[in-house]
């Protein structure tokens, strides 16, 4: 399957747990749905969340579906468990078009031709569509929240303010 996109243009977007825990902490989980409609999680990833969706529910527009551990990952991405893993089970088994998860298994998964971005990824899109007015200021958020795992080294981010002061 060398060189074959294992995601498909037209299927759902999944979401992982952890990149859809980092949006809900700032507050821009909506974005999903404005950006990509409806967003499916693996049932999980959203049983994981539960305490921090107990308040609100589960958004209508978030289609929880049970997890595929019969979904055979490709070989750079066997090692990968948990959530992500059952992430990434559920976007093949259902032939999404894109996932939505964090580094390192991002990286990982691009390379096994899964087409995949991360919160900040969502981030930009989301100022570049006019769905957010600036990026430095969630990220700030994402920082003091205790999610810097989802985001880039600081010289990489300093390349992004530069682009995106750039923009306009």
């Amino acid at each position: 399957m060398s060189g074959k996109m294992r995601t498909t243009p037209d299927g759902p977007v999944v979401v992982s747990v952890k990149t859809f825990g980092a949006l809900l902490a700032i507050r821009r989980e909506k974005l999903l749905e404005s950006m990509y409609g409806s967003v499916v999680m693996p049932r999980s990833g959203y049983d994981g969340l539960h305490d921090k969706l107990a308040a609100s529910g589960c958004p209508a527009w978030l289609d929880v579906k049970d997890d595929l551990p019969q979904v055979q990952l490709p070989p750079r991405l066997v090692a990968v468990g948990g959530h992500d893993g059952a992430s990434l089970q559920l976007a093949l088994g259902i032939g999404a078009s894109l996932v939505l998860i964090e580094e390192p298994v991002k990286e990982k998964a691009k390379l096994s031709f899964i087409k995949a971005e991360g919160t900040v990824s969502i981030l930009v899109m989301a100022y570049r569509l006019g769905l957010l007015t600036a990026v430095p200021p969630m990220v700030k958020a994402l920082e003091k929240l205790g999610y810097r795992d989802v985001l880039p080294p600081s010289d990489q981010l300093k390349v992004l303010w530069v682009a995106l002061d750039a923009m306009g």
